[in-house]
């Protein structure tokens, strides 16, 4: 039996070395390309490198973590950004944890949660919180670290943050697992593991895992430890997780030790040894120590059992860890016994005693159960009070949706009127327009008949004071010659000629005056000098006259008064 679960344990340990052994150096290049990086970045991206650096080396440098986390809390002040400093406190907190120098944790989660209240971010606040929650695990207060983790379990569940609600899921297993309620555990490790691998979180895979492995051996089921121990395994390999590398080592050597193989178990639990001093990890280091004593006293080496065994205490003390106290209390209690001084066997005895009942005290336990009973009813009252929002909403939803389609309404109405006043105002200016149209139309056609009619008055005038008058004047003066031979008329005649005249006198005045009514400014065109020089060539030409015409005083303009003298 025992060889066979020694093949198990080889086989599953060189299989996951073997698969994570050609991905390790990829993160050696990651870390150091974000060292290059690291080198040209500036102000809020120096930050983000620097944190992720941070991270990478959280678990395996812890003091180079370190160093990365002050680099970026002193870029964040000189930025004075808040939401980098809230950040920053936070991860500095998380590494003095993985130092287990908790104090320093607990002030830069102070700082860290001081700030995020005053900024109002409530994501920030619940990280803490949980944060916190795992300090308070390590260091026994299981109460107040459960009350920690479901109350950030609770903001990321309303949240949907997977990552986070996995691991508030493996915190609140860690509890259960230390009461030893395994099933319970199991299941907020299982839940976990199932969101870790949904969301491809190697960390959380590791945890959930690691975890996993810790219950089954706990539980009586070491086979399906190694499992899940070696899967673990090969993802700290691959991501260069040295801190939770050290804890599979270490459980490695406690199941080794389970069996009886104490070579094994010592060898296992001295790797274990040596990350943890190179990581500074103070409280692994006291149950790694725990367990190497409970090896030397199975091989009755009893001061080596009892020098590892005040080891292991002396690291519980500085870290404040009951559990481990208790533990090496009652470990130093059975090597004095075992080396035959019952008194101080007793004295140790009563010591782990006292550290337990203060750990696994009932009422602690009721009141840490009453809270897990508290959680359940919230949440249910919670999903009922997000039912009944639901149902508001809905409500909210129908009503807003009724009143859009009100507005809608009048809103269509008031487009159509308005569609409706711009297609009457169009019509009208069309009708407007056709009806200025057809007024210049009638216009122009009355400016054209008037046009006409001037021009044929005009011609009328022109015809009858270029032809007509001067026929008149010419049969006047005409009959006027005939007065030169007046001694041979007799009165009759004298009279006709006379009377004669003054009818031509007569018609030619008629005729000057409808003439001048036709065309009353007949002469503008040639003007008055023209037109009398016109007439009296043809008088000249028609009655054999001589006539001599002088100008005097006349302009070009008609309208200036004319005085003219005629020589006849």
């Amino acid at each position: 039996m025992m060889n066979k679960f020694r093949n198990i344990f080889i086989f599953f340990f060189i299989l996951g070395i073997l698969n994570c052994l050609e991905v390790t150096s990829q993160n050696i290049n990651y870390a150091d390309s974000l060292k290059q990086v690291l080198k040209h970045a500036e102000g809020k991206h120096f930050i983000e490198v620097s944190n992720n650096l941070c991270r990478y080396y959280l678990n395996s440098e812890p003091d180079i973590a370190l160093n990365y986390a002050y680099n970026s809390l002193n870029e964040a002040f000189k930025n004075n950004s808040t939401s980098d400093k809230i950040i920053t406190y936070n991860l500095l907190g998380i590494v003095y944890v993985n130092k287990n120098h908790y104090d320093s944790a607990f002030i830069n989660f102070n700082k860290s949660i001081k700030l995020a209240y005053q900024s109002r971010d409530t994501s920030q606040i619940m990280s803490v919180v949980n944060n916190i929650g795992f300090v308070n695990y390590r260091i026994g207060n299981y109460q107040e670290a459960l009350t920690n983790f479901y109350q950030s379990l609770n903001y990321y569940e309303k949240c949907n943050d997977k990552p986070n609600i996995a691991t508030a899921y493996n915190n609140i297993g860690l509890i259960y697992n230390e009461l030893k309620d395994y099933a319970k555990a199991l299941s907020y490790y299982l839940k976990a593991l199932n969101l870790g691998e949904k969301e491809k979180n190697h960390s959380i895979i590791i945890s959930s895992m690691t975890n996993i492995g810790f219950l089954y051996f706990r539980s009586g089921e070491p086979n399906k430890a190694l499992v899940y121990l070696n899967k673990a395994l090969g993802y700290c390999i691959k991501y260069n997780d040295k801190f939770n590398e050290s804890k599979i080592y270490k459980e490695f050597g406690i199941i080794a030790l389970a069996n009886k193989d104490y070579d094994k178990a010592i060898t296992n639990l001295e790797i274990a040894e040596k990350y943890n001093i190179k990581l500074k990890n103070y409280i692994e280091l006291a149950s790694v120590y725990e367990r190497l004593s409970e090896c030397y006293l199975e091989m009755n080496k009893l001061d080596k059992a009892l020098d590892l065994a005040n080891l292991s205490l002396k690291y519980s003390r500085i870290v404040v860890n009951k559990r481990y106290l208790a533990r090496s209390y009652n470990n130093i209690s059975n090597i004095y016994e075992k080396k035959g001084n019952y008194k101080k066997a007793l004295q140790y005895y009563r010591k782990s005693t006292a550290t337990n009942a203060e750990i696994f005290d009932q009422q602690k336990i009721s009141l840490i159960y009453n809270m897990q009973l508290q959680y359940e009813t919230e949440k249910s009252a919670g999903q009922i009070a997000e039912l009944n929002r639901q149902k508001q909403m809905q409500s909210l939803i129908i009503s807003k949706r009724n009143w859009q389609i009100v507005v809608f309404g009048v809103f269509f109405v008031l487009v159509l009127i308005l569609l409706y006043l711009f297609y009457k105002n169009k019509r009208n200016k069309q009708s407007m327009e056709l009806e200025a149209a057809i007024h210049s139309l009638k216009q122009q056609r009355a400016m054209a008949v008037l046009e006409a009619e001037n021009r044929e008055r005009k011609r009328i005038g022109e015809e009858l004071h270029e032809s007509l008058s001067q026929i008149l004047l010419l049969a006047k003066l005409t009959i006027s010659s005939l007065k030169i031979n007046d001694r041979y008329l007799t009165m009759k005649q004298k009279e006709t000629i006379n009377n004669s005249i003054n009818l031509l006198n007569n018609a030619f005045e008629e005729l000057r005056n409808i003439s001048h009514n036709l065309t009353p400014f007949l002469l503008k065109e040639k003007g008055l000098t023209e037109s009398v020089r016109d007439m009296l060539v043809k008088v000249e030409n028609t009655n054999n006259c001589r006539v001599n015409f002088e100008e005097v005083g006349l302009t070009n303009d008609w309208t200036v008064p004319l005085k003219p003298h005629f020589i006849v």
